[in-house]
This record gives structure tokens, C-alpha cells and sequence, in this order.
């Protein structure tokens, strides 16, 4: 290496030192807020800045189940009631913007706030809906009533029981309030209760490897009864939420001696199916049909 070279390189060595050393300094420089102590201009602020404070999404993650005291958007399922905890997030997004409003101060306005209340609301609401179409759509890691395994939406005629309780249970579990669980459900319940019901015939009454089997259809007639008695004995489980945030089926509402006389009739459908199922049971090599049975004709 010859004299110029070295030169060179010393230059540009000393060049980029120095370009370090400012960038250094810019980044460790002070963050500068602006300071707002006057009250009309903090309410002003915080009135925007809560109606961008819920995600869109009722999305949760399974961190929640540990409820986490971490002031982060991902830990805000599991602390939707608590305002200690909201008003140290509502600070933090301030302070991203460059704003420092006093926490207490922060805390004090969406405990008082009607309409940061309403907004929590909201999305309690959509973290219900969320929930019901991720179970729905075979989501996992939810948590099953007590009773029940992993295969009971499989082979249970209990389904629908199974499903609503596994929504109570899970949310629950992480720490939602079970008022706003329950109206979270009916305002949804077109979304999984009649699935689910008719889930529950087929699986005791017309099952998928029996009807392989050679099992012909169920009767529609047993099928309406059954279907019909279900959706009477959910009301009655469930009749205060319905009643108050839900839309009754005209069948949940039959009296006492019309519900007398279809359960004397399902008893004998349901016996008679039974009994049509054992037999078919009891001699499978002779009712084994190879042939791929059509979902339409399974519908049916």
C-alpha cells in the first residue's frame, strides 16, 4: 500500500466516523412533546383519539388466556373493563403522537366517557362474533364444556349446547364480562343455531357412515320434530338472553300442551329410527354400500 492509498482510506475512515457520531446524536436527542394542559383542548384530543381506539377486528390471540398485564393492543382483550389499564394504552397512543396529556387525566375522561363506553361495547360485541366464526370455521384451541371432548361436535346431538357453552367458557377464560357474552351470542345465533341443531340430528339420527352403510334418510317429518323440540328446550335454557338481545323462532314460543303432545310423538320417530339404526348395525356386511354418497343427497 503507498502513501496515497493510506491516505485514502484514513479519509473516508474518518468520514464515516463522522457520520455515525451525528447520526448518534440525532437519534439520542429528546423526544419533544407537545404539552397540553388545557382542559377544552385535552377533551377535544381524547374525544379523537378514542374513536381510533379499538382495532376493527374482534381478533384475539391465545396470550389472552394468561392475561397478561403488558400495556399492549395485544393483551386488550383480557382487560376490557379494566380503565386503569385502557387509560395507560390511551396514554402510550399520545404519547406516539407527541401529545402528553397526564395519565390520570386519560383515565379519568373514558371512565366518564358515554361514548368511550359505547365503543368498548362495540367491540366486546365483535370479539363475540369473532369467536362464533372461528370455532364455526374449525378454529382450535377453544374450551370445551364440561362433559365434553374434541369429538362431541362430531357425535353429539347435543351440538349447539356444545357450541354456545365452548363461546361462554372461552371468553370467559379471558376475562370477558358474561353479560355482554350472552348478547354477543343471540345478536349472532343466526350464524351457528341452526347449524348446529341440524348437526345434532345427524349425528344421532343420520349419521354419515351409517347412511354409507345403506341407512335411508330420515323421515322430514322426524327430522321437523326433532328440530323443532331442540329449538323449544334452547329457549327454555336460554330464554332471558334471547327474550332480550335475540329474535325467538316462532317454535321456542309453542305452549306447554303443544309441546306435551310433539314430544309424545317424537318419542315414537325417535324410537323407530333407533331401532331401524341397530338393525342396520347388527348386520353390516349385508347393508354396505360402496357407492360415494352425493352431499346434496346427504342434505336431503
Amino acid at each position: 500500500m503507498n502513501i496515497f492509498d493510506y491516505l485514502k482510506r484514513k479519509k473516508q475512515a474518518n468520514e464515516t466516523n463522522k457520520d455515525n457520531q451525528t447520526s448518534k446524536s440525532a437519534s439520542s436527542k429528546p423526544v419533544i412533546y407537545k404539552i397540553v394542559l388545557d382542559k377544552e383542548k385535552q377533551a377535544e384530543i381524547l374525544n379523537e383519539k378514542i374513536e381510533e381506539f379499538f382495532p376493527n377486528s374482534g381478533h384475539w390471540y391465545s396470550n389472552c388466556f394468561r392475561k397478561e398485564k403488558k400495556v399492549s393492543y395485544s393483551n386488550l382483550p383480557c382487560h376490557l373493563r379494566d380503565n386503569e389499564w385502557l387509560g395507560e394504552l390511551l396514554y402510550k397512543n399520545l404519547l406516539k403522537d407527541g401529545i402528553l396529556i397526564p395519565r390520570s387525566i386519560a383515565t379519568e375522561f373514558l371512565t366518564n366517557s358515554e361514548r368511550f363506553n359505547e365503543l368498548r361495547h362495540n367491540h366486546e360485541l365483535e370479539i363475540v362474533k369473532w369467536q362464533i366464526n372461528y370455532m364455526k370455521n374449525g378454529g382450535e384451541g377453544w374450551l370445551l364444556p364440561k362433559g365434553y371432548d374434541e369429538l362431541s361436535l362430531i357425535f353429539s346431538p347435543n351440538t349447539v349446547e356444545v357450541f354456545r357453552s365452548g363461546v361462554v367458557k372461552t371468553l370467559s377464560a379471558i376475562g370477558m364480562d358474561r353479560v355482554v357474552i350472552e348478547e354477543g351470542i343471540e345478536k349472532n345465533a343466526d350464524i351457528f343455531r341452526e347449524v348446529y341443531l341440524e348437526t345434532g340430528f345427524r349425528n344421532e339420527f343420520d349419521s354419515t357412515v351409517d347412511r354409507f352403510r345403506g341407512l335411508k334418510p330420515a323421515d322430514e317429518g322426524h327430522k321437523e320434530n326433532w328440530l323443532k323440540a331442540k329449538r323449544y328446550e334452547y329457549y327454555c335454557e336460554h330464554k332471558n338472553s334471547v327474550d332480550k338481545y335475540g329474535t325467538p323462532h316462532p317454535d321456542m314460543q309453542i305452549s306447554p300442551e303443544e309441546a306435551e303432545e310433539l314430544y309424545a310423538t317424537l318419542y315414537k320417530q325417535n324410537e323407530a329410527r333407533k331401532e331401524e339404526i341397530e338393525n342396520l348395525r347388527a348386520n353390516p356386511h349385508n347393508n354396505i354400500i360402496y357407492k360415494p354418497i352425493n352431499a346434496d343427497e346427504m342434505d336431503k
